[in-house]
């Protein structure tokens, strides 16, 4: 079941939460323990959910949106696979301690105060989410989609939508949407575009293993833009389908760095 979890933590000031660290300091959390392989973890109830750490897919967890205050942090973490709650909220009666930094004595300590489902909806209710025609669509961090290797320029609805049918189709494929027809929606969808390009550095250490992309900077888009489709239409209803499975995931390439978060609100 699609949750959305908000955890607020005591932190110092000055923490240094950019959205890969977080994400890293959460994969300690969520993700299988080094030294366990998915076969064995298979053996496990407790483990059998819980996604390789370094797979190189996607995972069924992304971060939301942060927010900071002098001496609070918090966060919302989108789930795709409601047993990774269960595994959060047993990290979180054990004291939900987290390091977060570059490994060095200036990393920061904190200490989770809360944890709260700010939103839920099962696969079912998603799928009977057709009625919806019009969309404003916030790109919360920057957003930028990727094909056979490459970075696609342009932001469509179709590119949206066929980032999220990706991953409804891998965590549960029998509710999913029908395969993406892009001439229909380009057809039946008409968009006001108010991104603009940008370049965001992923900003890995040159040590870290991931070649090229430890200085590579990455074309995004950034802004909103608001989509409106046809009433009654087929690519219609199956883009509002996605729209509402939007508020559970992220989208397109890099969303371990914390790309890709969108606040999509029916119009």
């Amino acid at each position: 079941m699609p949750t959305s979890v908000y955890v607020s933590f005591d932190a110092p000031e000055g923490v240094p939460a950019t959205p890969r660290r977080l994400h890293a300091a959460l994969s300690a959390v969520l993700d299988l323990p080094p030294g366990i392989s998915p076969a064995r973890a298979s053996q496990f109830p407790t483990l059998a959910h819980r996604p390789p750490h370094g797979a190189g897919s996607v995972k069924p967890y992304s971060l939301g949106e942060l927010c900071h205050s002098e001496s609070t942090f918090g966060v919302e973490v989108r789930f795709l696979d409601d047993r990774l709650v269960d595994t959060l909220d047993a990290w979180l009666s054990w004291g939900g301690v987290m390091r977060l930094g570059a490994g060095t004595e200036d990393d920061a300590v904190l200490i989770a105060t809360e944890g709260q489902i700010i939103n839920q909806a099962s696969w079912e209710e998603l799928a009977e989410r057709d009625q919806d025609t019009a969309w404003e669509i916030r790109l919360v961090t920057p957003t930028t989609f990727s094909s056979k290797g490459h970075h696609v320029p342009s932001l469509s609805p179709a590119t949206i939508a066929t980032s999220l049918q990706q991953r409804w189709w891998t965590w549960n494929r029998r509710l999913a949407p029908p395969r993406i027809d892009r001439y229909a929606m380009a057809n039946v969808l008409a968009t006001q575009d108010f991104t603009h390009s940008s370049t965001v550095s992923l900003a890995m250490p040159r040590n870290s293993g991931h070649g090229r992309l430890s200085s590579r900077q990455i074309p995004a888009h950034e802004g909103h833009l608001r989509i409106s489709g046809v009433e009654g239409a087929e690519a219609t209803r199956i883009f509002s389908r996605l729209m509402a499975l939007s508020a559970y995931t992220n989208v397109g390439s890099h969303t371990s760095f914390g790309m890709g978060v969108i606040d999509a609100v029916a119009a």
